[in-house]
């Protein structure tokens, strides 16, 4: 099973690419997310699918745990660098990951937290 939820954004920024990874990298680990950087993108990660599927999502531990991830890409125009920032799940395989309200409510506002982290570290 693919992605079932997700949140793109693409904007402009005014720094080179280099700062701009440092930048996201620097808030991402700071909101206690895992990071890879490359020379023109940073993916950051949260939760686990084994937490999941081990607590359910009726416990709050396992809530916490509703995986997500997202993948900032950096081009450089002549006008400036230009940060591509796409969240989504990494739910995998569950039969009611598309049916389960829980499951939906904590993607979506995981995602939306990526997103903004994206743009305030980026934009600011």
């Amino acid at each position: 099973m693919g992605v079932i939820y997700e949140s793109k954004e693409t904007f402009s920024i005014f720094t080179t690419i280099p700062e701009a990874i440092a930048a996201l990298e620097s808030r991402l680990k700071d909101a206690s997310y895992k990071t890879q950087a490359t020379v023109n993108s940073v993916t950051a990660t949260t939760g686990s699918n084994i937490a999941v599927r081990l607590w359910g999502t009726s416990l709050p531990w396992g809530r916490k745990s509703v995986p997500v991830a997202m993948t900032a890409s950096f081009t450089s125009t002549p006008s400036g660098t230009v940060a591509e920032a796409h969240a989504h799940d990494q739910l995998g395989w569950f039969i009611d990951a598309e049916t389960n309200h829980v499951f939906k409510e904590e993607a979506l506002r995981k995602i939306t937290d990526l997103i903004e982290i994206a743009r305030r570290s980026l934009q600011s």
